[in-house]
């Protein structure tokens, strides 16, 4: 099982979006798939036709792994699970900070359901606390969606400091761009900083566009109501690269 974190600093930058249609597009293809929203804005929740919080409190997945799997439920897609998000867990890091060994219960839950999934995409909330260091150490790798811009080139380099400072290890962290605009200087010019410094990144981008932007009234990836759209090409590409990616750890 390979499990991927959608994580950003700064919010607005298609974390989720990206989240929930590379979800749908290994499912597609017969992957067994999950996607955990741990976001308390629901959003991925939402765009699969799942919002509505989970049944039970927040923390008892934590404290008993059968809650934990009794939360699995599929969505209207084939091969596609979600765990709902749910408001409450923007109280996790006070949840958390309540348990022992607090910092590895994430990798404890994964662990659970190694058998029954193949990749697991989780959409993280935009702060960095103890969820954020229980995904960062328990994912085999964190996609970073960065708009092409001084702030969000900025959050890149301050994801990459927290790693180093806590000593983790930096090659998980997997930055692509999102919203791009090529007829934008600035955007040309950020993506030409990352290339000219080589600092890793996909070469496959998704675009700006209000294909994307109507997933919140079609709750749905956009493959299903725009199959041949420029974006949904795009993500297609994206997910590619991302199968061919050297696996740093399999969750064992």
């Amino acid at each position: 099982m390979i499990a991927f974190a959608l994580y950003n600093l700064k919010g607005g930058v298609g974390k989720t979006t990206s989240c929930v249609n590379l979800a749908y597009l290994s499912a597609r293809e017969g992957y067994r798939t999950l996607v955990w929203d741990i976001d308390p804005q629901c959003a991925a929740s939402f765009y699969l036709k799942r919002a509505g919080g989970l049944n039970g409190k927040a923390d008892e997945m934590f404290e008993n792994t059968d809650d934990f799997q009794d939360l699995i439920e599929p969505t209207d897609h084939e091969n596609l699970s979600i765990i709902r998000g749910d408001i409450r867990n923007r109280n996790m890091d006070l949840i958390l900070a309540d348990l022992n060994k607090s910092k590895s219960r994430f990798k404890k839950l994964l662990k659970t359901i190694k058998t029954q999934f193949d990749y697991v995409f989780i959409d993280c909330p935009p702060v960095l606390g103890l969820m954020a260091e229980n995904v960062f150490r328990s994912s085999n790798f964190v996609l970073l969606p960065l708009i092409p811009t001084t702030l969000s080139e900025r959050s890149y380099h301050q994801v990459v400091s927290f790693f180093q400072s806590k000593s983790y290890d930096t090659r998980k962290i997997v930055p692509f761009f999102t919203q791009v605009d090529g007829r934008k200087k600035l955007h040309k010019e950020v993506i030409g900083y990352f290339k000219e410094h080589r600092l890793k990144h996909l070469r496959s981008s998704i675009p700006q566009s209000s294909v994307i932007e109507r997933m919140g009234i079609n709750q749905s990836p956009v493959h299903i109501y725009s199959p041949d759209s420029q974006p949904s090409m795009a993500y297609r590409n994206l997910w590619q690269e991302l199968k061919w990616m050297r696996k740093l750890k399999r969750i064992r």
